[in-house]
């Protein structure tokens, strides 16, 4: 009898050897590796940074030759405000993690220098919060690599900018310059000629008497109320523009390149050389027009509405 050959059987596959490093495989693992590690770090240090600061109490005061003074911060919370004294003062706190935080300041003709410098380290929550006392009539200029800055009550020229802080200039009678990577700006009773830029935020004035006001956004919303200014230029990326103006202005040219524009002036007989324009909206004039008039106005939309009209006569 011929012998029965046993059933086949089926099994598990036999294990496959290791995987050939191709190129294609070491320039993932070179490019991998580390960037996984890197990562792991990251998250790591986040975590410990709030375990892991320090703080400290800061001040200064500046040589009576000081005659105009330069702030360089990091980051924080800057606050400029008037001082009686005849002197600059800075008080304040610093905020640092794992790496303590570097204060110097250095005179050099005329000029005060203050800086304060963070250790370059990621998620770091390092900081000068400090109020500065200026004496009157000093030029002051602050730059702060992420915090907010404001000046109160300076009679003298302001510049301020903040890679991506809100700023801030109230009842400034020098001439104001500041810009911000991202914030918002809000000036109030301001009467020097003005220039304001932020890349993202929305910029609000109140009570502006300035002759001269240059405004730009590139994407948020114009606000200004109780204007006076003489000469009012102002440009947003997407934004909507409302002015209202409490005196008649000799120029205005605003734009947008999609919201809508509102500009209000005084009621009165006065007449406007008008240049009105959008792509994709409705244009209602009130105004007065008149091309020979020394009062210009030019307002241009890519895409939204255009109101100009005139404050109604208030009945006595």
């Amino acid at each position: 009898m011929a012998a029965i050959a046993p059933p086949a059987t089926t099994g598990s596959p036999a294990p496959r050897g290791p995987l050939p490093l191709t190129p294609g495989r070491v320039t993932a693992l070179l490019i991998g590796v580390p960037v996984a590690l890197g990562l792991v770090a990251l998250a790591a240090f986040s975590l410990l940074a709030p375990f892991a600061g320090g703080r400290y109490h800061v001040s200064y005061t500046a040589p009576a030759s000081t005659r105009s003074l330069t702030v360089n911060s990091n980051g924080g919370q800057l606050s400029v405000q008037p001082t009686a004294a005849d002197r600059v003062t800075l008080n304040g706190t610093a905020r640092y993690s794992f790496i303590r935080s570097t204060f110097s300041a250095k005179s050099t003709g005329g000029n005060t220098a203050m800086n304060y410098h963070c250790a370059p380290l990621p998620s770091s929550n390092c900081g000068l919060d400090a109020t500065i006392g200026v004496p009157a009539g000093l030029p002051v200029n602050v730059s702060t690599d992420g915090g907010n800055v404001s000046v109160t009550r300076i009679s003298a020229p302001v510049t301020l900018h903040s890679a991506g802080g809100d700023l801030s200039a109230d009842h400034v009678t020098g001439p104001v310059n500041l810009s911000t990577d991202g914030g918002n700006i809000r000036l109030n009773a301001v009467t020097a000629p003005v220039t304001a830029s932020t890349m993202g935020g929305d910029v609000d004035l109140a009570d502006v008497g300035s002759h001269t006001v240059t405004i730009h956004t590139s994407g948020g919303n114009i606000r200004a109320s109780g204007v006076t200014a003489q000469n009012v230029t102002a440009s947003t990326s997407g934004g909507d523009i409302d002015i209202v103006f409490t005196s008649v202005p000799a120029s205005v040219d605003v734009g947008t390149s999609g919201g809508n524009i509102t500009l209000v002036l005084p009621s009165g007989s006065t007449q406007y050389d008008v240049n009105a324009h959008t792509d994709g909206g409705i244009v209602s004039d009130g105004l007065v027009p008149n091309s020979a008039s020394g009062h210009r106005i030019t307002a241009t939309t890519g895409g939204g509405d255009i109101i100009l009209r005139q404050e109604p006569v208030t009945q006595q």
